[in-house]
């Protein structure tokens, strides 16, 4: 009994000491493989052509209807209301900064150039007027002066104010009394993309949306002081609109990791600060001069960081066969992983070249 179980424990122990070596050697192996964190584009929902690649942004929303009242008369007017308001408002200011937020949002995004002149207003007098796009001839002409491929125009913008103040109890026994405010911005804005010499070409956005802000508070003092005022929530809504407009046919971006090996060979390794710096090309151009390594090890590792090079770099394609040839040099589960990733950024390329205007 006692050689039975003495045997049993020499088992076990070897079994203690294969697993902890399995172990050690699977996380040695791993830990040449690095994380980075990169910003991807997320595409937009429409996407615009690549012969447009600069803009001029104007206003034609303006009419006899639009009112600039400053922060203090919509205030008195909130309160001559008592706190409440339903009303349709055209704010110019609020105008302009749609037509502001979108060219700088659309400038940021790196999609497009942009220019936003001084005089960026087109008047006009009664809404039945939008129902036509403008002249061709004018947009060639700005397209001229400005030197751009195309003109953005808000067409038109308005904005429902619902306010709201009321006293509420909390349902507890001692039935403690509070204030609640809400404001609620309901945004309507229509635009449209011009080409020159196309104005078969024209494309029409039209979109609504709404921001809201609640409070709540023991006192209709305090309620009152943390909402925002008249002005600076139509504003709000102005540049919500600007931010959706942008949104609709710029990319995003997004924050996500990537990952790329360590050769343990200095002359390789030396690509590695160059990528932290951005410098993409450069450390591919140290990468090419090791892709024929004998060692299958470090060739499969060095292209695998060549189609990571091949990706940040712009050339998905060239980043699909890097990834298969370190594939198919040596199997691992990160190259096929990354292959995936690789295979469904392509996929959605393929979709947004399909639905370009």
């Amino acid at each position: 009994m006692k050689v039975s179980n003495y045997l049993f424990k020499v088992r076990y122990s070897c079994f203690k000491g294969i697993l902890f070596v399995f172990i050690c050697v699977s996380i040695f192996s791993c830990s040449s493989l690095k994380n980075i964190g990169i910003e991807v584009a997320v595409l937009s929902e429409y996407p615009i052509d690549e012969d447009i690649q600069s803009l001029v942004l104007l206003n034609r929303s303006m009419t006899n209807r639009f009112t600039n009242n400053n922060l203090d008369s919509l205030e008195k007017i909130l309160i001559k209301n008592k706190l409440f308001m339903d009303t349709l408002l055209q704010d110019s200011i609020s105008a302009d900064t749609a037509v502001q937020v979108a060219a700088q949002s659309l400038f940021e995004s790196g999609r497009f150039d942009v220019v936003v002149p001084k005089d960026r207003n087109i008047l006009r007098t009664d809404n039945e007027e939008i129902l036509k796009p403008l002249d061709v001839n004018f947009i060639n002409e700005i397209c001229s002066d400005f030197k751009v491929d195309g003109v953005l125009i808000l067409e038109s913008f308005a904005e429902q104010l619902k306010t709201k103040y009321y006293l509420g109890k909390d349902g507890s026994s001692y039935n403690f009394s509070y204030y609640n405010a809400t404001t609620d911005i309901k945004y309507f804005s229509e635009w449209r993309l011009y080409r020159p010499r196309e104005l078969n070409r024209v494309i029409r956005f039209q979109m609504a949306d709404s921001i809201f802000w609640n409070i709540e508070s023991s006192s209709v003092e305090a309620v009152y002081l943390q909402m925002p005022r008249t002005k600076e929530a139509l504003i709000g809504g102005g540049i919500a609109a600007g931010l959706k407009m942008s949104a609709y046919i710029s990319p995003s971006w997004v924050n996500q990791n990537r990952y790329y090996y360590l050769t343990g060979k200095r002359e390789i390794d030396a690509a590695i600060p160059l990528i932290k710096n951005n410098k993409w090309e450069e450390a591919a151009a140290v990468w090419e001069k090791f892709a024929s390594n004998p060692s299958k090890t470090i060739k499969s590792k060095v292209e695998f960081n060549l189609a990571l090079a091949s990706e940040m770099n712009g050339d998905l394609d060239l980043a699909i066969e890097w990834g298969l040839k370190s594939f198919k040099t040596r199997y691992s589960k990160a190259i096929e992983v990354y292959l995936k990733t690789l295979d469904d950024k392509r996929i959605a390329l393929l979709k947004e070249n399909k639905k370009r205007y």
